[in-house]
């Protein structure tokens, strides 16, 4: 996905790569790209100006305290790293360079997230708001990093730190979580509510693993105004199943809907084109010296909140966040 985006983006000039094992290696790439045999080299090489890490989470705090030192720009994908303790160190460290750094939050960057935002958000008086996630993870083994909290995955790193990215994009700045965090046989929940700056509060329901038929997969966020409901979703039935904008007027008994923002359908991956956008900021960033959103203090917040909302569920009552 990434390597696609970039491609796109005609300021880059990729270089290079470097992989564990060439034999798992899916991307075709051109023979003028140099594959070298492990990351520091890539790293050393004085020719390459910015690097893309793409790696288990558990690998990013060596990878990214390295490239620091050496003066790269950084494109990470989330989440940025395994703790808010390490996401505190390398920021502590990004502080002391003058380097362009990003993650790769790309939610707030898919076409119907920005149209909710310009166009419908700033113009609706919001009553309530929900964000039901229930996710299916039926064909990913359990020892996946990406279901291991600890090698940061799980349903907090790998999932909800999206979700509390693209809320404070949306909504503003989050300040308390009152939220419930547990586990049955299959399945992960995060039940509760988060609290915004500006009075909003949104109430989540997401679930993770794997669900029954009676749950079917899906990502909507709604949220009811003094005269509409919206219905930001998606039905999750392949990476290609893009979100759509749906409205119907609360006192309409039919509730007759209507479409106010979807895709094109195609074939394309959803990520391509938000990862896109977020490769021209840092091109951007790196070019003109402007900060750009997300970087690492973005993803450092979010680690904060997902600590706040673990301490919440741990001590069963609302926690206050900075």
């Amino acid at each position: 996905v990434i390597y696609k985006s970039f491609l796109k983006n005609k300021k880059y000039k990729i270089k290079g790569f470097s992989f564990r094992s060439k034999k798992k290696n899916k991307i075709r790439i051109p023979k003028n790209i140099k594959i070298y045999s492990n990351w520091k080299k890539l790293i050393l090489d004085k020719k390459i100006n910015a690097i893309i890490i793409a790696t288990p989470p558990a690998l990013h705090k060596n990878i990214l305290k390295f490239a620091i030192k050496h003066n790269k720009h950084i494109f990470c994908e989330k989440p940025f790293t395994c703790s808010y303790k390490e996401a505190d160190f390398i920021c502590n460290l990004t502080r002391r360079k003058n380097i362009s750094h990003m993650v790769n939050y790309e939610f707030a960057e898919i076409d119907a997230f920005y149209f909710l935002r310009k166009k419908i958000i700033n113009n609706i008086r919001i009553k309530k708001i929900y964000l039901n996630w229930f996710i299916n993870i039926n064909r990913r083994s359990a020892t996946n990093w990406k279901e291991n909290h600890s090698k940061g995955g799980g349903m907090m790193f790998n999932y909800v730190c999206h979700a509390i990215y693209y809320l404070e994009s949306l909504f503003g700045k989050i300040t308390s979580a009152k939220t419930n965090i547990f586990f049955q046989k299959k399945i992960k929940t995060l039940k509760g509510i988060i609290f915004f700056n500006n009075g909003l509060s949104v109430k989540l329901n997401i679930k993770v693993g794997k669900i029954k038929k009676t749950f079917k997969p899906i990502h909507q966020l709604k949220i009811i105004s003094d005269k509409k409901t919206y219905l930001l979703k998606t039905n999750l039935n392949s990476l290609s199943d893009k979100f759509k904008l749906i409205s119907f007027n609360r006192n309409n008994k039919n509730k007759i809907a209507k479409t106010l923002f979807k895709n094109k359908k195609n074939g394309n991956d959803f990520r391509i084109k938000p990862t896109f956008k977020n490769s021209k900021k840092f091109s951007n960033w790196i070019m003109s010296g402007k900060l750009q959103t997300p970087n690492f203090f973005d993803a450092q917040r979010v680690h904060l909140i997902i600590n706040k909302m673990t301490l919440s569920s741990q001590k069963k009552k609302k926690i206050y966040i900075n």
